[in-house]
């Protein structure tokens, strides 16, 4: 299987119990390890992921899930962000969508630059950008 990029929202729901889609994250997670994708995320999510856990579920949340990236190891590949993907971000934030981050715009232009086409979260700007969401 091709790459998956991850977002915060299937992180998020994915550690987070009372998330509403917890379950659905915890079913699709399962389903892919057993194709063993590489899964890509970057800096800029896992900032908005840390600060997201934290003010919605405290500290000791925000520790499980640096232990859950510490045991996934090599299947996750953590992207730092190059001064071009700020750049290319830029052309999705100024479109003004509703609710739309600049992490998820740094996101689009990550994942235009590696040439990956999935991803894994419960935001719609994923694929109103022409991602395929993995549901």
């Amino acid at each position: 299987m091709v790459n998956v990029f991850v977002d915060t929202s299937f992180f998020k729901a994915l550690v987070d119990n009372k998330d509403d889609f917890h379950l659905k994250a915890v079913k699709i997670w399962e389903n892919l390890s057993h194709e063993k994708p590489l899964m890509v995320t970057t800096n800029y999510v896992l900032d908005e992921v840390f600060t997201l856990i934290r003010t919605r579920g405290g500290l000791k949340k925000v520790d499980q899930f640096r232990q859950f990236l510490a045991q996934a190891g090599s299947e996750i590949k953590i992207v730092r962000i190059a001064v071009n993907d700020e750049a290319m971000a830029w052309d999705w934030f100024l479109k003004n969508w509703s609710g739309l981050s600049f992490t998820d715009c740094v996101s689009f232009a990550v994942m235009n630059r590696l040439g990956i086409t999935k991803v894994l979260t419960f935001d719609d700007h994923f694929s109103r950008a022409g991602f395929k969401v993995i549901s």
